[in-house]
């Protein structure tokens, strides 16, 4: 991850954010962002897990790694599909951009169309940019392939 520049004071709650990642340590300085300005976090590491979080908690924004080892990113896009109030949905992976098409092709079967794409490591300041932007996660351009 990559240093934040400037602190900043925590607002009103601000929205819910379900972070689904298997790494909690590579997580926790983006729930650190999203806290610092106003959400309330969970992290979940498991399939079960997710789907009570998503009964429970009721997010307005899901921050997904698309490879995981008990369920992947995939798997989480197929279960928000079917929600039928969608959050705002954000994939990462550290993986190759070919990784992220296979999941953007699937995305757009769903009608999954607010999703931002982020490549690990995150830098913080834009993940925070990112949840500041109003439609911020109405995106479905991917960054351009780096290696």
């Amino acid at each position: 991850m990559m240093a934040r520049t400037k602190p900043k004071p925590p607002p009103a709650e601000r929205g819910r954010i379900l972070f689904v990642d298997d790494e909690p340590d590579l997580v926790e300085p983006l729930i650190a962002v999203a806290q610092s300005i106003g959400f309330s976090t969970v992290l979940v590491q498991d399939g079960a897990a997710f789907t009570a979080a998503m009964a429970d908690f009721r997010p307005t924004h899901v921050v997904v790694d698309l490879v995981m080892p008990q369920i992947d990113g995939i798997d989480v896009l197929l279960a928000l599909a079917q929600q039928a109030d969608r959050p705002r949905i954000f994939v990462m992976t550290g993986y190759h951009w070919a990784v992220m098409e296979s999941a953007k092709i699937l995305a757009e079967k769903h009608e999954l169309n607010a999703i931002s794409w982020l490549r690990k490591p995150i830098d913080l300041d834009a993940f925070e940019a990112l949840l500041e932007e109003p439609g911020a996660g109405d995106s479905t351009r991917m960054p351009s392939a780096v290696d």
